[in-house]
């Protein structure tokens, strides 16, 4: 059982209204002050929930339209961030690309690039096929590139290799560490 009655509860409620009811009264030109300064605050917390909605919303829009892409359009577009990244003399293979499906330099070293666009896990065999690329092509390292994950012998084959592997969580730090370089530099097959 409560200690307080209805009706003392209800005393007590109508009190409290009334005695902020006088202090609002006696003091209203500070109270639109204070009623302006909290309606700003909450004005900008929606401001930002609003921004960081649409930042949210862009970065998992960017992961959809990059796994919605066909092998040639993700090929073109990992070759613009390569560009970007300061990669220079960016070269797409032809059709059957002995497991190489781009070709750059960078500090003096040229890469063999394989890129995979999967829905599943990338296996050991994309780093075979690149590895194995990498003497038709006169290249001094192998790179797989994915919008996906690693299988777990495919990163030991890797490693094994001196081969770069870069992930999806990769792939989103190349987009976002982006250099201005001329797109134009891209040579098409």
């Amino acid at each position: 059982m409560s200690r307080y009655s209805q009706s003392q509860h209800s005393n007590l409620t109508f009190t409290i209204v009334i005695l902020v009811g006088a202090a609002a009264w006696t003091h209203r030109s500070q109270l639109i002050n204070i009623a302006y300064f909290a309606l700003g605050i909450l004005v900008c917390l929606l401001l930002i929930r609003s921004f960081w909605m649409i930042i949210i919303t862009k970065l998992h829009i960017g992961s959809r339209l990059i796994d919605s892409m066909d092998g040639i359009e993700f090929e073109r577009y990992i070759a613009i961030l390569l560009i970007r990244n300061g990669f220079h003399n960016v070269r797409l293979t032809d059709q059957y690309d002995y497991g190489v499906d781009i070709i750059t330099e960078k500090d003096g070293v040229r890469w063999g690039i394989q890129v995979k666009r999967y829905s599943g896990i990338v296996g050991a065999e994309a780093v075979r096929q690149v590895v194995a690329g990498l003497r038709p092509y006169n290249c001094d390292r192998a790179m797989v590139i994915t919008n996906s994950k690693y299988s777990e012998f495919a990163k030991k084959l890797a490693a094994g290799n001196d081969c770069v592997l870069i992930n999806r969580d990769g792939l989103k730090q190349l987009e976002q560490s982006v250099e201005n370089h001329n797109i134009g530099d891209i040579l098409w097959p």
